[in-house]
């Protein structure tokens, strides 16, 4: 029989090996946390232009990633553009679409008391929306907090929460056409408010940034630092934008392939190219694709960027493209001055590519000498050692006597070519050169020794030599 006790101790045991089973029919599959889709936290202290553009609206903000950071500064003498703000943050090259869930970290680093800026998680395209941490200026919402967190969506600025948080977290949720806004608090989230958003499940650029405008701004430097940007959530679709070749020196021809752009409503519509933000060509684009071609300007050797923005659409896109040396092809042709027939003629060609001396490997060197009579003959070169190549002629005893020429052509993969020439004179010997002049004399001498001998044997000279 059973005691009370045993059946008591039984209904524990099973009821611990239950209750696991019996909370895992009550727990909501999502509330497992899923992995986030995209995440930048600036940790190669560099931003990534295959996901980023910079966004720099008026005179003085800037943008840098630094300190594992991306960070926005607005000086104290920013001023505003046509749109009356200055902007300083990144914009997605990538679009987002459907419901989806982002945040950003934020630190105010330099915060000057009632700043007049404005600081934001938002859409970075047409009028755009935000989830912002504010300082408002001395002449603006002088019936509220002067640090505070509120949206700018569709319904206008909601929501305005007082803070005194230097640091935190924004965070946007879009579901259907509904935006909410959120902050974190030692707590977990705030909801700062819940407004329509006119993007509905459309596709929108996105990012963050700091910004005022010249009634507001308090004048002093400001500076922001983002970071662990995250989309937990949604479709992010990038365009693809292909460089053909991605390396070269300058002048080197480059075709820009892209595809996946936005495309407008109203037809094709023309897209910006810029090398390293200066401004090379135009492109059609027309249902999101578009080709361009253009030779690399004038660059120091390294890393450059491409970019295309389509203003109209809001797409853009960039990519690397490496500027390599400029490698020049140097040669120096050497020869003796002077030679006469017979002489073997020395000549040393010294073959350099930006200064490093060259061999027989890479380097296809003809020499060509021409006569004096006009006639050509191809000369055979010897490696001889750092860039330095031996060739030789001898002169034939008939000459021709002149001048004789040597034209050298060097020619080396990926470099221009080039050429040197040198000269030498071939010349008679002495003796050859006075051979008429000693004939004449030699006859002079024989005729005076002969009228000698008669004048001696006439026994004209005896008398006086007696």
């Amino acid at each position: 029989m059973i005691s009370y006790l045993h059946l008591r101790a039984i209904r524990i045991a099973v009821l611990v090996l239950l209750l696991p089973l019996i909370a895992g029919l009550f727990v909501s599959p999502k509330s497992a946390a899923a992995a986030p889709i995209f995440v930048d936290n600036f940790s190669s202290n560099s931003i990534d232009p295959a996901f980023w553009s910079d966004q720099i609206f008026g005179t003085g903000p800037s943008v840098v990633a630094a300190n594992q950071t991306a960070i926005v500064t607005l000086p104290a003498n920013s001023l505003n553009d046509a749109t009356m703000q200055f902007l300083g943050g990144l914009s997605s090259v990538c679009v987002l679409g459907g419901d989806f869930d982002m945040q950003v970290d934020y630190n105010l680093l330099t915060w000057p008391p009632s700043s007049g800026v404005r600081v934001g998680l938002r859409f970075t395209q047409g009028p755009g929306h935000a989830v912002e941490r504010v300082g408002w200026g001395l002449v603006e919402a002088l019936n509220l907090p002067r640090e505070v967190y509120l949206t700018h969506f569709e319904d206008s600025v909601q929501g305005t929460t007082g803070t005194s948080d230097l640091n935190g977290t924004l965070r946007m949720v879009r579901t259907g056409g509904m935006l909410t806004g959120y902050y974190r608090s030692t707590t977990g989230w705030i909801m700062i408010h819940t407004g329509p958003t006119q993007d509905n499940a459309g596709d929108v650029h996105f990012g963050f940034s700091a910004w005022s405008g010249n009634p507001t701004f308090v004048g002093r430097t400001t500076k922001i630092g983002f970071n662990n940007f995250t989309v937990s959530s949604g479709q992010i679709s990038c365009p693809a934008f292909n460089l053909s070749p991605t390396s070269g020196p300058i002048g080197t021809k480059v075709q820009i392939q892209a595809s996946g752009f936005p495309s407008s409503n109203y037809g094709p519509d023309q897209v910006i190219v810029s090398f390293d933000d200066n401004f090379i060509g135009i492109a059609t684009n027309t249902n999101g694709d578009f080709s361009f071609t253009f030779n690399v300007p004038d660059a120091q050797p390294g890393l450059h960027i491409v970019k295309a923005i389509d203003e109209l659409s809001g797409g853009s896109a960039a990519a690397d493209f490496t500027v390599t040396r400029i490698d020049t092809l140097a040669i120096n042709l050497d020869v003796g001055t002077l030679y006469f027939p017979g002489d073997t003629a020395a000549i040393y060609t010294l073959a350099t590519l930006s200064g490093t001396p060259l061999n027989s490997t890479v380097l296809q060197l003809q020499l060509t000498l021409t006569k004096p009579d006009g006639s050509k003959i191809t000369l055979n070169n010897t490696f001889v050692g750092g860039g330095l190549f031996r060739s030789t002629y001898t002169i034939p005893q008939a000459g021709p006597i002149g001048t004789y020429a040597i034209v050298a052509k060097a020619h080396v993969t990926n470099a221009q070519d080039a050429s040197a020439l040198a000269t030498f004179e071939v010349k008679p010997t002495w003796l050859s050169a006075q051979a008429p002049a000693l004939a004449t004399t030699a006859v002079a001498l024989t005729g005076a020794v002969a009228v000698a001998g008669v004048l001696w044997r006439k026994g004209i000279f005896r008398g006086k030599i007696d």
